[in-house]
């Protein structure tokens, strides 16, 4: 009884002292850059088809008046930092900024829940859309 105490005491006492790594041991993987390479082809065609496309999806439109304040109102939306396209449309006899290219209505919501506190005249519209762009 106590050669088997005296055993599971020893195992008990190395499995404390003994680690298998250390931190300073374990490696952490390099980050590195990761590059898309584009033939010139795919780009040339991408530059072509832009503005042909008829994609339906949703934008977020934050302003309506007369063409002159339309472009201050884009020009301030794209000044706040935020990372979307603004649009000025022709909505017979005003102007409209709409801004984004969302393709679901749970990607549109999101963002005209956040548009909304800033622009408390925001509406979610159906419109056209640009297609995803290919980036460098």
């Amino acid at each position: 009884m106590t050669t088997r105490l005296f055993v599971a005491f020893l195992l008990v006492i190395s499995a404390l002292l003994t680690t298998g790594q250390t931190q300073d041991s374990i490696s952490k993987p390099d980050l590195g850059d990761v590059k898309f390479v584009l033939s010139s082809k795919i780009d040339s065609l991408e530059k072509k088809m832009r503005g042909k496309s008829e994609m339906k999806g949703y934008r977020v439109q934050i302003f309506l008046g007369s063409y002159a304040d339309a472009k201050n109102a884009r020009a301030r939306f794209l000044n706040s930092g935020m990372k979307m396209q603004a649009y000025i449309e022709q909505n017979t006899p005003d102007y409209v900024v709409r801004v984004g290219d969302f393709r679901t209505t749970l990607e549109a919501q999101k963002y005209y829940a956040e548009l909304k506190k800033i622009y408390p005249q925001a509406l979610l519209v159906v419109n056209k859309i640009e297609p995803p762009r290919f980036y460098k």
